[in-house]
């Protein structure tokens, strides 16, 4: 019931029945087989006693003497070692089952108050749930060894300690329940990882290949000795009498039987004497309902890793060693590409010729092959104003010979080197809410911004190279007009929990009345209900802004401008001043752009 085809379902009592294991697990018991065994040695007795009498060449009183010092302790050492061997093998299955039991158990408790505690916090409560439904799947589908290897690379159990832990640590005000629920959950899961690590020690202790080997070599030599006794009263031809070839019969079909039931009880989750999964089955599909009835539920995926893949080409791998899926067969939603286009290949060096032409009332000028200036009046420009603009063209090829794009390591989102309105990229960062990803944010400026970090050392003098980019970048003139941040979503959320949390930004930095604010707020809102009202993982919010104010596009869909002066450069500080909601951001274009000399000489 864990997969998606049944997500819904409602679990019934024929869920909790055993596995059916294959036949070639359970042939063993079968009393076809123990009959088989039986002929067969019935019938090849007489054959092993011929090619032991040709091996025996004392005289029989001596042979008698022998034999008896032998067949005895045989059988004794063959009697200990079996009942050993049965002893260490039930106490085992009796753990596991035990162990596993609890563990389960304690994940519903837990998963029963994490959904109490979050109820009010539909997205944290959808992280925790998909933690949980990882946890789920691993114990249901997944062998011992990649149950560890998922331990090392990201425990669930600790993924949702954290999680707890900065969701305590963001929040200071707390009901006197929600406490109690916290200080449990600090409680229940070391306890669940506990009783994980009783479990995982108890499967890891099955008997190894040499213990079957010994209790191989012991029930040779015990049918060994039975053959040797048999001799003494075999008949002039060597042939074993009627009720000897009965006895080894019967002997070997118990040994056999012996050996098969102890190969069968090493393996608790297969073969006839598994290990009774109804108590661990009964809480795990408890948990899979608990979570299904949830809002977020359909979201919550138990058989596939995560909650969206992330989609670098037309197919995802999920899990190491694990197929490849189409996004489509997944059923989740596919990211949208950035509007961006890649940066054009520039040299610091810039030909220029001036050719001043009157055209009606405009003057064209033309700087080698670059792009054409158009100015307004009939009056031709001057030769300053030529050498400017060749300045600043030389500088935007400096630049471009130095840009590259970014790819931010927390969210694996790639952001391309430039904007289309020719804006250059400064950096990268994620926006963090406890552990969960909220999105990936990337700021794009002009060559004026990005020359104000050349004079700061890589790696040195980070507060002041921090305020010189935040003053370059919110201070808006001829040369740097444009501040522009682009945000990809990792983390599905509504308009309005998306907006709110920007205008929370904004609202302190900016001041006056909140009306301005609010508009921006309405943008977001509007531009998210045009594609459902769900800001779902891939949606790109992109923000401008200038002296005038902010303009706001989803999707690449312009929603509108906030026209207000101050708040481009609020918007700026929620990002870039010394309490910026993503210090990766910062991090990044001190560490992209301090120490590079974009000076050019035209």
């Amino acid at each position: 019931l864990l997969d998606s085809d049944h997500y819904t379902d409602e679990p019934t009592l024929d869920d909790l029945n055993q596995a059916v294991p294959s036949k070639g697990k359970t042939i063993w018991a079968s009393s076809l087989y123990r009959i088989g065994v039986f002929v067969g040695a019935f019938l090849i007795f007489p054959l092993i006693c011929q090619v032991l009498s040709t091996f025996v060449e004392i005289k029989s009183d001596e042979f008698d003497i022998v034999n008896e010092q032998f067949t005895p302790g045989i059988g004794i050492l063959y009697g200990t070692f079996v009942a050993l061997t049965l002893d260490i093998l039930y106490e085992r299955q009796n753990k596991v089952q035990e162990n596993a039991s609890v563990e389960a158990s304690l994940l519903s408790q837990v998963t029963q108050n994490v959904l109490n505690l979050f109820r009010d916090q539909p997205q944290i409560a959808r992280e925790a749930s998909q933690i949980i439904a990882d946890q789920v799947r691993i114990i249901v589908y997944r062998p011992r060894g990649a149950e560890m290897l998922s331990i090392m690379r990201s425990d669930p159990y600790a993924r949702l300690l954290s999680l707890i832990d900065h969701y305590q640590r963001d929040n200071n005000k707390f009901t006197p329940q929600q406490e109690a629920v916290i200080d449990g959950l600090r409680g229940e899961i070391p306890a669940l990882m506990e009783a994980r690590a009783k479990r995982l020690s108890d499967e890891a202790s099955s008997l190894p290949p040499t213990h079957f080997l010994v209790l191989l070599v012991l029930t040779a030599l015990s049918l060994i000795g039975f053959t040797a006794a048999a001799l003494t009263v075999a008949d002039d031809a060597g042939q074993p009498s009627f009720e000897s070839r009965a006895v080894f019969a019967a002997l070997c079909a118990v040994y056999v039987l012996f050996y098969n039931f102890c190969r069968d009880m090493n393996d608790p989750f297969d073969g006839v004497y598994q290990i009774k999964r109804s108590s661990a089955a009964s809480f795990l599909l408890q948990i899979k309902w608990l979570i299904a009835s949830q809002p977020f539920g359909k979201d919550v995926r138990f058989d596939t890793r995560g909650l969206a893949p992330e989609f670098e080409d037309e197919v995802v791998e999920i899990g190491k060693g694990a197929v490849k899926v189409e996004p489509a067969s997944t059923g989740l939603p596919e990211r949208n590409a950035q509007k961006v286009v890649p940066a054009a290949s520039a040299t610091a060096t810039v030909p220029m010729s001036v050719e001043p032409q009157s055209i009606n009332e405009s003057q064209v000028i033309t700087a080698g092959n670059n792009a054409i200036i158009t100015a307004t009046d009939a009056v031709a420009p001057t030769a300053e104003h030529v050498i400017k603009e060749s300045q600043h063209r030389a500088k935007n090829a400096a630049v471009e010979a130095k840009i590259q794009s970014l790819k931010e390591k927390a969210t694996g989102v790639s952001f391309n080197s430039k904007l289309d309105d020719g804006l250059y990229l400064v950096g990268c960062g994620v926006r963090k809410k406890a552990i969960i990803n909220v999105y990936a944010v990337a700021m794009y400026s002009s060559p004026a911004t990005l020359e104000a970090l050349s004079p700061f050392p890589n790696g040195k003098q980070k507060k002041e190279a921090q305020v010189a980019l935040r003053n370059a970048a919110r201070t808006f003139g001829p040369s740097s007009p444009t501040t522009s941040f682009l945000l990809e979503m990792t983390f599905k959320a509504d308009g309005k929990t998306i907006a709110e949390a920007i205008a929370e930004g904004v609202k302190p930095r900016q001041g006056g009345s909140g009306a301005d604010v609010k508009e921006l707020e309405n943008l977001i809102v509007q531009g998210v209900a045009a594609k459902g009202g769900q800001a779902t993982k891939g949606t790109i919010f992109r923000f401008d802004c200038t002296e005038e104010g902010v303009s706001v596009s989803v999707d690449g869909n312009a929603q509108g401008t906030v026209n207000s002066a101050g708040i481009g450069s609020a918007l700026v500080d929620v990002f870039m001043d010394e309490k910026a909601v993503s210090p990766q951001l910062v991090d990044s274009c001190l560490g992209t752009w301090c120490g590079k000399d974009l000076a050019v000489a035209v």
